[in-house]
This record gives structure tokens, sequence and C-alpha cells, in this order.
């Protein structure tokens, strides 16, 4: 075929080619003369299928396109081009004639070529419901958030398997109406379930630059809640994680020594042991409250008489309260009391209680909880309770449950007479002994005995149980410390009967949390306090200091140096002290001059060296050479330093991955200097596809309007990120006022009433 054209009878020769009249033959001869004559030819109805269907593989993208057009174009050249030209398929008459003809002709057109056609604003709300037949996901998800979808169609997707289709559906503006207000909430609320996939590393250092703002914390992945509330020192954020629904985050919460105390105190009560035990590795949390705690949760574990249940019914903690309200000796008033409980655990044990009155009844049938709406409906005390041949389960079914879920419904055992627990013991059959070794009543020297005759799960059982019995003596404490077990070993550490001699051996522990246990017991001796003082774990440092049995002369000069205006010359005779801490806490003084913080920050211990950068006077100068300390902990608290200098700050952001600590604290300082850096951050955490990680950054407020602009999502809580977002360009918003899904075109709407895009308080990045 010729490029250029050289006939001199071109013009008859363009009429020719866009005649009907001419015939097939004539069409083949004139395509192959020039290449605008081939343009013209495979627009023509008249040309011979086999032509086009040669033609389509050309390299010319207007041949192609006309191809696409031509009603006598083969079907499956049709279908190959229509991914790359859509429109032109959806316009060509053939298509509409074989879409009435072949029932089964959605199904024939190959995905990526229907995938293009689903894409064009003008495809029909008719051939979006037979569509909507298709087996593949991207498919049903593109009709789904289709606004000119069809009711019907609609009602079938929300059965969907896929749960993003499904879910689209639900909330399609023709199923589910507009919204009018609450578009925030709810979007929160699917932010904490929903299924985008999840890049932990990306999330934990977004949250450690602070770039994200604090009101999507819960939002976060639990293992990146985790890790902040390892590593938060802010009140804020970990009075919300105290909260959290994963047990372990609130238990890496009560051992966060910049928790404040009154939080750990209540999550001395939490429901989960975890939680309870993590409390112990506090540093400013008395020991003693740990051992108080121990001695009402075996009450309530036991066939305690009434009056000690109404004592304990008013207990500062939840967990004491859950056991009263789930004990079966617990009086009905105090049951009536407890069913306002502020705890929604304590409230569901009181209905499950088979001994609650009508009275506590008709207070939680009212209750905001459903599951506890269920369980009145069911219980034999209720009047009006379902009828059993009406009814799916019983309140001994809802009993199960919540033994399973941790709720101690009593009697938890059969048995608690200890003469029968001991003949028990002797059983062939394992379960029977299995459960006389976690039975809360039985006796020491039968748990012993379990001990050295059983060497299964039992064994472990009953090891358990001794070490936190408050009737085991210390000489089988002794025994416990030596085992390898760590919970064990954190049982007898804050065992009120342990001997200062147990504790010692305790105190060389391997672990820091067992120390720091150590530290805190007031029977620890003089000699272990000392050695623990000097720990190189700072919270068991913190612990062993603010034990009122610590060396009296360290305790004197900690307290003198808490006076701002002790005077240099004092400062200077401690900064030679044998205690590490004293040199640590000179370190920090602010009266510490130029001269003595020098003289510290090359001192052999890395926790005086972290003493120096802490302190808020020490110059740049002396920054600058502790940034490259070897210690970690040193180099980020020089990042997170005021004074530290910008070329400090930008040499420690480039410092290895995102993983990096030094890296992300330097970066959350530079951006805390110069918010417009933040930018470039967040253009550089942008994924292809829909990610929470994304969605993070299109709800931040510093993202770029260019990359608001250019992401079309299938994800309907990215595209309410980005109808939310004040950069988001108008025209872009203006599209979203007429997306499919109610919340996000409730949220482009009233964009600019607030919430969680507005500038307000709930905007504000952690810190």
């Amino acid at each position: 075929m010729a490029n250029r054209s050289y006939y001199p009878n071109l013009s008859k020769l363009r009429q020719e080619a866009a005649s009907e009249k001419t015939s097939p033959q004539r069409l083949q001869e004139l395509a192959q003369l020039d290449i605008e004559l081939a343009r013209i030819v495979t627009k023509n109805a008249n040309a011979a299928p086999d032509l086009l269907f040669d033609l389509s593989n050309n390299s010319d993208n207007i041949i192609r396109k006309n191809i696409a057009s031509n009603p006598n174009a083969p079907t499956e050249v049709l279908f190959k081009l229509g991914t790359e030209f859509p429109q032109q398929l959806l316009e060509n008459p053939l298509f509409s004639l074989l879409l009435l003809e072949n029932p089964n002709f959605v199904a024939e057109i190959p995905l990526i070529t229907l995938q293009a056609l689903l894409k064009l604003d003008r495809i029909s709300p008719q051939f979006l419901e037979l569509a909507a037949n298709h087996h593949d996901v991207e498919v049903l998800l593109t009709i789904a958030i289709d606004p000119k979808t069809p009711q019907a169609a609609l009602q079938r997707l929300t059965q969907a398997q896929n749960i993003e289709v499904a879910e689209a559906a639900r909330l399609h503006v023709t199923l589910a109406g507009e919204m009018l207000c609450g578009w925030d909430e709810a979007a929160m609320l699917a932010m904490q379930t929903t299924n985008l996939p999840r890049d932990r590393q990306s999330e934990i250092y977004l949250w450690a630059i602070g770039a994200v703002p604090e009101y999507l914390l819960t939002t976060l992945d639990a293992e990146v809640r985790l890790d902040i509330a390892q590593t938060s020192t802010n009140e804020q954020v970990l009075a919300i994680l105290a909260t959290d629904s994963y047990s372990k985050v609130r238990a890496m919460v009560a051992q966060n020594p910049h928790t404040p105390i009154d939080i750990v105190e209540q999550l001395m009560g939490d429901v989960s042991d975890i939680v309870r035990e993590a409390v112990a590795y506090h540093p400013h949390t008395p020991l003693t409250l740990h051992q108080q705690f121990q001695i009402q949760l075996e009450a309530t574990e036991n066939p305690v008489s009434e009056d000690v249940l109404r004592q304990l019914s008013t207990s500062q903690w939840m967990r004491i309260r859950l056991g009263v309200a789930a004990h079966s000796n617990t009086q009905k008033d105090v049951l009536v009391q407890l069913a306002s409980d502020e705890d929604v655990m304590v409230r569901k044990a009181v209905a499950l209680n088979v001994n609650s009155t009508v009275a506590a009844l008709e207070q939680l049938a009212t209750d905001r909880d459903a599951w506890i709406g269920k369980i009145v409906a069911v219980h034999p005390n209720n009047p009006a309770k379902i009828t059993p041949n009406l009814q799916t389960n019983t309140i001994y079914d809802y009993i199960n449950t919540a033994r399973a879920q941790g709720i101690p419904i009593m009697p938890v055992y059969a048995v608690y007479d200890p003469n029968i627990l001991t003949a028990m013991a002797e059983s062939t059959n394992y379960d029977t002994r299995q459960r006389v070794a976690e039975h809360p009543n039985t006796p020491i020297h039968v748990l012993e005995k379990l001990v050295e005759k059983e060497n299964n799960s039992i064994l472990e059982i009953a090891l358990t149980n001794l070490s936190r019995n408050s009737k085991t003596p210390d000489s089988t404490l002794q025994c416990l410390a030596q085992t390898s077990d760590f919970k064990i070993c954190a049982a007898v550490a804050r065992h009120r009967n342990a001997s200062g001699t147990t504790l010692a051996q305790l105190g060389e522990h391997h672990r820091w949390e067992i120390r720091t246990i150590v530290a805190k017991n007031l029977k620890t001796p003089f000699q272990t306090l000392v050695k623990l003082i000097q720990d190189k774990h700072q919270t068991v440092r913190e612990a062993a200091i603010n034990n009122p049995y610590a060396p009296a002369s360290i305790l004197k000069q900690m307290e003198g140096l808490k006076n701002p205006n002790v005077p240099p010359d004092m400062l200077n005779t401690l900064s030679s002290s044998q205690w590490v801490i004293i040199r640590q806490a000179v370190a920090r003084h602010p009266n510490a001059d130029k001269n003595l913080l020098k003289q510290l920050a090359e001192d052999n211990i890395s926790m005086v060296r972290l003493g120096v950068v802490e302190n808020p006077n020490t110059p740049s100068s002396l920054l600058e050479l502790l940034a490259v300390d070897n210690s970690d902990p040193v180099a980020i608290a020089v990042a997170s330093h005021t004074k530290t200098s910008l070329n400090i700050l930008e040499q420690l952001a480039i410092l290895g991955s995102r993983g990096n600590k030094i890296k992300q604290t330097a970066l959350k300082a530079l951006i805390k200097r110069f918010p417009e850096r933040i930018s470039q951050v967040l253009a550089d955490c942008v994924t292809s596809n829909p990610t929470f990680t994304r969605l993070l950054v299109l709800l931040h407020l510093s993202t770029p309007s260019e990359i608001l602009a250019q992401i079309h999502s299938s994800s309907w809580l990215e595209r309410y990120a980005i109808a939310k977002n004040p950069n988001t360009p108008d025209s872009i918003r203006a599209a979203l006022i007429h997306d499919s899904n109610r919340i996000v075109r409730a949220a482009a709407k009233g964009w600019g009433d607030g919430g969680m895009g507005g500038q307000g308080d709930k905007g504000r990045n952690n810190s």
C-alpha cells in the first residue's frame, strides 16, 4: 500500500472508495493503492469481511478505528478492536443487532473488551443489566458503581460473593437513596472494616512521620496500632488505644511508660489476662495494685458470701464487677445495680445470670447492645420470653458462648470441695485431672503432686495455677522461679509470698519485664535494687528508682535534681557520680552548662548521652556530634530535638529504609518545620491500585491536587477521600456529586461543612 498520493484522478478514486455501489473486489484494489483510500474503504459498509479482517492488523490508527465502526467487519475483529475503540464498537449497528439476536452475546464478549465497553459514559442501562450476570469481579464492580445501573441489577449484585461488589451495590443511590447526614461517620466505620489491601510498614511509616491524622488511628491495621501503642509518647493517643478491641494493643498500652497511671490502673481490671499481666511491666504502677486485684479476682471465682460480692460489686475494675455479675451467689438487688453498669461486658454477664430478676431484665431489655436483647428474650425469668418452639437458642447456649469469650458465668466448676478435688486428682481420666489442675480451689499440695507426676499440658496448667494462687508458699515459688516459662516467672515476681531470695534470683532474669516487676517489689533485697538501678533497660531503672527502699542517698540526690535551681557546682560534682541514673539526671538538668554537657556527651553509657540530647539547652554543635552516635535512641533523640540543624536532619532523613526509626523521626521533624515538604513524601506513597495506604494519602490535607485529579478509583472510600479533600479540583468534585455511591456524592455536596476533611481539631496530625 502506498503512503503518499501520486494519482492525478485522486478525487474520483476517493468518491469510488466511499460509494457503497463499488464492488468489494474494486474496494480491495483501492485499499492497496493508498493509505488515504484505505481509510475511506474501511468505512464503506460494502467492504468485504476478509478485507476488513486483513486490514484490522494495520498500524494505522484511523484504519483500525474505521473497521471498529464497520457493520461488515467479522465479529471476532470487532471484539479485538473493541478494546482499543470501545465507543466505535458500541455505535456499530451490528453490535446492537447482535445484542438483540443473541441472549448470550455479553458472555461471549472477551473480558478485556467488555471492561472497556463498561467504562463508557454512553453505555446503556439495558446493557448494564445484561452484563450484571457476568462472573468476573471487576466487571461486576464496574456495573455496581455505574450511576445508570438499573435497580433490578443492583438487587442481584447485593448478593454477590465478592464483598466489595455487594457493598457497592448496597450503597448505590438507586437502592439506598440520597444521604442527608452522617456520611463522615459512615465512612469512618467502613474504614475500620474495609478489605482494601494493607501495607503495614507503609502505615507505620506514615504515622511515624506525622502524616496520619489522629482521628484515623482506629482505622489502622491492628499490628500497626500495636506498634503505635509500643512507641507512642502521646497521652491522648495512648488513651484511645487503651480501649482498643485488640487485647495485645491494650497490653502494650499498659506497659508503655508514657501511659498515664490512671489509665494503667483501669487496665488492671481488663477482661484479658495478657493486659492485666502487662500492667506489672509499667514502671510506675505499684505491685500491691496487682496483688489487690488478684485477691478480688480469686473471691469472684469461688463460692464466697453475698456480703463479699456486694462489696466487690463497686470495684474500680471492670473484670471484678464482671465476676460479681456472673456469680451464682450475687444478690438480686446487686444484679439490678450492675444491669446499668457502664461496661457492656458487665451488663452481658447480668443478662446471662440465671438468677437475674424481672427488674434487672426489664432494665436490660432496652440496652443498646443487640446481643443483650437476644439473651433477655430467652431468659427463663422473663415472663415475655420467646416460647421454646420458636427460639433458636436457649440461655445456656448463650452462656457457653460467653464462657468461650472470657465471661466467667458461675458456677464455672461443678465441684468446689477441696477434699473431692484431692480425690479427683488421682483419676485415670485425663480431662478430670486437667480440671483439677486449673481449679482455683485445688489445695497447694495437690497441685505440687500433679507437677511431680505429670509431663504434659496438665503440668503446665498446674504450674501456672501455683504461680498465681495466693496460698502458694515461697518454697514452691523458688522452684517455679527456675522455670523457663516467662508468664510463670512474671507471676512469681509479683506474688505476695515471694521472698527476697526468690526475688534476687529473678532480678537476674534475661527479660526486662521480669526485672521491672522485681524492681517494684517492696521485698526485693537492697543489693538487688542497687543492681537494677543500673540496669541497661530504662523501664527497669525507672521502676527501681521509684521503689521506696532504693538507696537513700540516690533518692535524696534524685529529689534534689528535681529542683530547677540546682547550683552549677553541685551539678559538676554529681556529674561524676557512680550512679548512671544520677549522671543522666544531671545531663537533663536545665542548669547544666555547655562544658558540662560536652563532658557528659562523652560518657561511656548511652543513657547518659541520651540525657544530654534530651536537654532542651544542648547546643546544635553538640547535637551534630551525637547525631552519629552508635546508639539508635540517642540518634532518634537528636532527630527530634528542636535545635538540630537542617543539614543534620536532612542527612538523618535519608538513612536506610522507611522502617528506620531515625529516618522517620528526622522526616517528622523536617515536615514540622517545613510543612510543604510532606507533599512529595505523600506522592511517593501513592500506589497504582487502591490500597489503604493510598486512601490515607488521599485523605491528607497536603496531598497535591494533581494526584487527586489523576486517580479514578473503583473504591468508594477513595472516591470519598477525594471528594472530602479541599485540594481536589472543582471539576473533579463536581463529577463526584453525581457518583453512584450515596456516601461519596453526599461528601462531595457537603465537603465544605467540616467533618473529617475539615481543618478543625479532627484534622490535626498525630504528634
